[in-house]
Order: structure tokens, then C-alpha cells, then sequence
């Protein structure tokens, strides 16, 4: 009984029709991204200079913000009272 509903579903599946995908997308209707010469993106990666002052910017503010994060991080969630609560309940339950 196993194998015939199997091969019955099998079987209905495959009448199914392609699914409707709408419109195109945006990444489709979307215009081809500037070429730009390949010397001047090696000159631009051996200096490590950014020419777009906006993005530069940019991405100190990000820096700032993720070293802001990583120190944050740093710091105990736990004050050294609660750890040595915790410690003497795990001696006291682990026998």
C-alpha cells in the first residue's frame, strides 16, 4: 500500500505546471554597472585610497562603530559576585 501512494504522488506531482514568477525583477531591469579601467583600480588598491570622500567616510564611521562594539564585548555580562554564586551552586549539586 506504501509504494502505490508513493507512485500516486509521484505521479500527480509531475502534472503540476512551472510556477508563475511575475514580473521581472529590479536586478533584471537594472543598468550594467560602469566599467572602469583596470589600471585605475590597481593604483587605487596599491595606494589603499580611497577617491570617494563619502565612502570613505563612511567606512571610518563603520570601523568606529564595530571597534565600539568589540569592546563592549569585552566587558563581563556577569559581575564577580554572580560568578562565585554560580561556582558554589555547582559544587554544591555536582556531589
Amino acid at each position: 500500500m506504501g509504494r502505490i501512494s508513493l507512485i500516486a504522488a509521484l505521479a500527480l506531482s509531475g502534472c503540476t505546471g512551472y510556477p508563475d514568477l511575475g514580473p521581472p525583477s529590479a536586478t533584471t531591469r537594472a543598468e550594467y554597472p560602469q566599467l572602469i579601467p583596470l589600471t585605475t583600480l590597481l593604483t587605487t588598491a596599491q595606494t589603499g585610497q580611497l577617491t570617494d570622500p563619502t565612502l570613505s567616510r563612511d567606512l571610518s564611521a563603520r570601523a568606529a562603530r564595530l571597534r565600539a562594539r568589540a569592546a563592549a564585548m569585552r566587558t563581563s555580562a556577569v559581575s564577580d559576585a554572580d560568578i562565585q554564586r554560580m561556582r558554589a551552586a555547582v559544587a554544591r549539586h555536582s556531589g
